[in-house]
């Protein structure tokens, strides 16, 4: 059965037959928010900026709250004048109500622009339709917070560093909420997004925002937008959007200053790299998916300082010691996904396998094998990686897995003859070992004689090794 997410409308409404009194109430529901008016109402307030009147513009609230973990709530507020009876002071909440599940792939703040939000108030006591998806605007995505930074250069990177450390501290229990003022909140819609889309998105999930209140000292979100003549109320970090300033925030944390500078160096892959690493646990432990962050962005920098992104030595082989040290078997990541999170890795780029296989000693099984599986699955499917990823050494490490794994070359037949052709060494092993296979039927018979003149060829300044090989006269004499 496909969920859908309830909806309902809040305002300032006269009285009608289902509500004896006027004032603020809901005044159309879909039935899968009626059971749950209760936890919405107190997520429909609003208050004006201070010293404003009619004529000043009243900015919009977008807000998203968890009100536990199996709910998530979605608000948009404005501002709408006079109520029925003519008092100055309405206002118009539409809110949604979904499972997490029903977020699933999205991060909260891209349905800022969703088509989906109500203009005004529907019909008084009249019914609304369930959402049947949750569609997200065009306004917000990953180029909005790329295009950000890059327009602000390295202060906006180093805001980022301090807007991250506030918000990592915020979900992981250890410190107070971080305010962002600007007039405008389009900006402020900006820096969260930016926030968001450094974060893994189950983690972006569990980050809950406004883009405005006017009583920010009194809100309980992780990161809440206020206007410059407010901000001056809280005791936390606060971050000025228009000076690029931030005040009673620590200074950045090695995972808060690996994610911005990943993002403002459109390293994305680090990004993705990252996330992998957190999906490797549950999600449903906020404060301990805060510190599997951090611990996965220190070693994937390549050291223990994690200030910038590119440390020393490949990233497949940091990301393979971070997933040994998240113990994926307690865990409960799939060796499956760690077999194909190897294999992207691997088709990004080269890697020293010997320092990957090494990496993988901590492994217990089946991961050690799932590790080897999306090298050779990735080297397969490439021959320009391949000539790109394998020089000897590279091949000489590959070359042991006949003995240890052969199963596995199995299904890497063309990454296991390009290895054992150019493996350092004498060609009696590595011809012996060519001809074992081929009679397993792993090649056919027109390689395998290739593989074996080559291996001569390569030989032939010593010449009183070679004609043992001639002498065999094909793969079908090898007796050994």
């Amino acid at each position: 059965m496909t969920r859908m997410a309830g909806q309902a409308h809040y305002t300032s409404a006269p009285p009608s037959a289902g509500a004896p009194h006027g004032g603020f109430r809901f005044t159309a529901v879909s039935p899968t928010a009626r059971p749950v008016l209760d936890v919405l109402r107190p997520l429909t307030g609003y208050a004006r900026p201070p010293r404003t009147d009619r004529h000043h513009h009243f900015p919009v609230a977008f807000a998203y709250d968890r009100p536990d973990d199996d709910a998530a709530v979605l608000t948009r507020t404005v501002f709408t004048g006079h109520d029925y009876s003519g008092r100055w002071g309405n206002h118009f909440c539409h809110a949604w109500y979904a499972t997490p599940d029903e977020l699933a792939g999205l991060r909260p703040v891209e349905l800022w622009d969703s088509p989906d939000w109500a203009p005004a108030p529907a019909c008084d006591d009249g019914g609304l339709p369930d959402l049947t998806q949750l569609v997200p605007g065009s306004a917000v995505g990953p180029d909005r917070a790329a295009r950000l930074l890059a327009g602000h250069g390295v202060p906006g990177v180093r805001l980022l560093e301090r807007l991250l450390t506030a918000a990592l501290r915020a979900l992981g229990g250890e410190g107070p909420a971080a305010t962002l003022v600007s007039a405008d909140p389009d900006r402020v819609v900006d820096w969260i997004a930016a926030a968001s889309y450094t974060l893994p998105a189950g983690l972006a999930a569990r980050l809950t925002f406004t883009t405005y209140t006017a009583r920010p000292e009194d809100d309980h979100h992780h990161l809440t937008g206020t206007r410059p003549e407010t901000g001056d109320r809280v005791t936390g970090p606060v971050f000025d959007l228009g000076r690029l300033t931030v005040t009673g925030c620590p200074e950045p944390g090695p995972a808060a200053r690996f994610l911005a500078g990943a993002l403002g160096s459109g390293r994305l892959d680090a990004l993705d790299a990252v996330a992998e690493l957190w999906d490797a646990g549950p999600a449903d432990d906020v404060e301990a998916g805060v510190r599997r962050l951090r611990a996965g962005c220190a070693l994937l920098a390549g050291d223990s300082d994690a200030g910038a992104f590119g440390g020393e030595g490949s990233s497949l082989v940091g990301f393979v010691r971070g997933v040994a040290e998240l113990r994926p078997q307690e865990a409960g990541l799939a060796p499956e996904r760690l077999r194909d999170a190897v294999a992207r890795h691997l088709a990004d780029g080269t890697a020293p396998l010997g320092d990957v296989r090494a990496a993988t000693a901590p492994l217990p099984e089946p991961y050690r094998r799932a590790v080897l599986a999306g090298l050779l699955g990735a080297l397969e499917t490439s021959a320009e990686l391949r000539t790109a990823a394998l020089d000897a050494q590279a091949c000489a490490s590959l070359a042991t897995l006949v003995e240890e794994a052969p199963d596995l070359l199995a299904a890497g037949p063309a990454t296991a003859l390009y290895a054992l052709r150019r493996a350092p060494g004498e060609p009696r092993p590595a011809a012996l070992r060519i001809l074992r296979l081929f009679r397993q039927g792993l090649w056919e018979e027109t390689e395998t004689y290739e593989a074996l003149r080559e291996l001569v060829a390569a030989d032939k300044r010593q010449p009183d090794r070679a004609p043992w090989l001639l002498r065999r006269r094909g793969p079908a004499r090898e007796k050994e």
